[in-house]
């Protein structure tokens, strides 16, 4: 393996990767730190894009060039970021619009903090099921796979911050959905953290070993994509045992 080969195969994808990772998500935390308003007609004005990504999953869905991993990896990860602004937005939240009661432990705590997320994870439900239907004859599965490890990342993290963990960053959260600090517990991270944090570590050495057998295959590229989405996650995951900053508590009431 060469030089070219490290920069195509390894360090070019994780460069597209953390740079859609980073521009997503600092564009909701914008967009959402303005009022429900203001995320509200974003995600009106944003379905052009949430289409347009749709459209590019079916373009692409056999072609097995570069440029069409590129292509369905960004639409994949745009689809998600629509998902993610609709949730932020307070549209597709959940019926629950309230701190987590103070006596809420174990099972019934976590079905309240279900009540805070239910209709955004029924749309991503929904959401996974239209991308197999759409994509039932396509030659990769690239776009739904970016898009379910981008949804199955973002719960294993909601549940370690639900269960416990050092690292709570409540202050991202915009003033409309300020009642979901309430749910997260600081402290040492539960028994869910070791399996969770190990899975994601363990499937992105899987794939990084995965591309270095698949070089000159256009499978690489792929797999490539694929291995720099988890060990984002996974760097996110692990980034949850240092210490946040103190910060006065968040209310819980009935």
């Amino acid at each position: 393996m060469n030089w070219s080969d490290i920069a195509f195969y390894y360090l070019l994808p994780l460069l597209t990767a953390v740079t859609l990772w980073i521009g997503l998500t600092l564009g909701l935390i914008w967009l959402n730190r303005r009022g429900p308003w203001v995320g509200g007609w974003a995600v009106f004005l944003s379905l052009p894009v949430l289409f347009f990504a749709h459209s590019e999953l079916i373009s692409t869905r056999h072609d097995l060039s570069n440029l069409g991993a590129y292509r369905a990896f960004t639409a994949g990860l745009l689809i998600w970021a629509w998902h993610e602004l609709a949730f932020y937005s307070g549209i597709l939240a959940g019926p629950r619009r309230q701190p987590c009661p103070s006596h809420a432990r174990g099972v019934q705590r976590f079905f309240y903090a279900l009540g805070t997320h239910l209709y955004h994870q029924l749309s991503c439900l929904l959401e996974l099921g239209l991308l197999i239907w759409l994509l039932q004859d396509a030659s990769h599965w690239l776009g739904p796979l970016t898009f379910g490890l981008s949804w199955a990342l973002q719960q294993s993290a909601k549940l370690n911050v639900l269960y416990g963990v050092r690292s709570l960053q409540i202050e991202l959260f915009p003033a409309h959905l300020a009642f979901l600090a309430s749910y997260w517990r600081p402290g040492p991270p539960s028994a869910f953290f070791r399996p969770s944090v190990s899975v994601s570590t363990l499937l992105a050495v899987m794939l990084w070993l995965s591309v270095g057998a698949h070089i000159g295959d256009p499978a690489a590229l792929r797999l490539a994509l694929l291995a720099s989405l988890l060990t984002l996650g996974a760097l996110e995951h692990w980034l949850l045992l240092i210490p946040a900053p103190a910060t006065a508590p968040a209310p819980a009431t009935d």
